[in-house]
């Protein structure tokens, strides 16, 4: 299978499986992502996801120079259902790649060696990262003369800062794990053998939490950018609230008083 899809608990894990492409991101690949992304926001036993690859040396290729990138420029005409997709719903490209995201729960990349371009792009839309000692990360549009549109030129200012994510975008060159983590944009940098463990960790504890909650404060990470101080505040006030006064709320404080751990439904 291109994309590896399973449930344990209120975990999801997402595994890229493309070894013909070093998991590069191809129509069927993208199609297969947004379908997942969907059953993931309708499915409520689901309240955290690991994307990660399965394959031993590569996280994501990056966008498929056989096939999407033809299609994207124009160099040919789309000839299957997945490809006529590409082109007819870029939205839902990017909600493939986490550029736009309608999935109101975290999504936790499980990062090993190489993350270039589109895989890149697709790691930052994620809310945290946990990296190998081994990943390497590159943004190489610009040395192909191409602009990347995947959210990169957003993301990274806003992650990173405007100087170090100019640095990334503008020179194409590769950037270790320990760089980006000493920069701000990896949560963990861990051997490869514990990578899934600490992801799995991580996911575990927020999967432990409140639903509503961590839904609510997912949802507002993605409004308050694109917002000014005052309006972000009155939008977490009109996310929170609600949750604030809800069953999961009572239940969580119940539980502080009685001395157990909740039971969020």
């Amino acid at each position: 299978m291109a994309v590896h899809f399973e449930k344990t608990a209120h975990i999801a894990k997402v595994g890229l499986n493309i070894p013909d492409t070093l998991n590069a991101l191809g129509p069927d690949t993208l199609f297969d992502l947004y379908n997942i992304w969907e059953e993931c926001q309708r499915d409520d036993e689901v309240r955290v996801v690991i994307l990660h690859s399965e394959l031993p040396s590569i996280f994501c290729s990056g966008m498929d120079l056989k096939t999407a990138i033809p299609i994207l420029t124009a160099s040919r005409k789309p000839e299957t259902d997945a490809e006529q997709w590409l082109i007819s719903d870029i939205d839902a490209v990017g909600k493939a790649m986490f550029k736009y995201k309608d999935l109101d729960k975290p999504v936790i990349a499980a990062i090993h060696g190489y993350c270039l371009t589109g895989g890149f792009e697709m790691a930052m839309g994620c809310e945290l990262r946990v990296a190998s000692e081994d990943a390497i990360f590159q943004m190489r549009e610009t040395t192909l003369g191409i602009m990347p549109v995947g959210g990169s030129n957003v993301f990274l200012p806003a992650q990173i800062g405007m100087t170090r994510a100019l640095e990334i975008l503008l020179t194409g060159n590769n950037f270790t794990a320990q760089t980006l983590y000493d920069w701000g944009f990896l949560n963990r940098v861990v051997p490869k053998e514990n990578m899934m463990d600490e992801a799995m960790a991580i996911a575990e504890r927020i999967a432990s939490n409140g639903p509503l909650s961590v839904r609510g404060m997912v949802k507002l990470s993605r409004m308050i950018g694109e917002l000014s101080f005052e309006e972000a505040m009155r939008k977490e006030t009109e996310i929170g609230m609600p949750i604030f006064m809800s069953e999961q709320a009572r239940e969580g404080v119940r539980a502080q008083k009685e001395k157990r751990k909740p039971r969020f439904t």
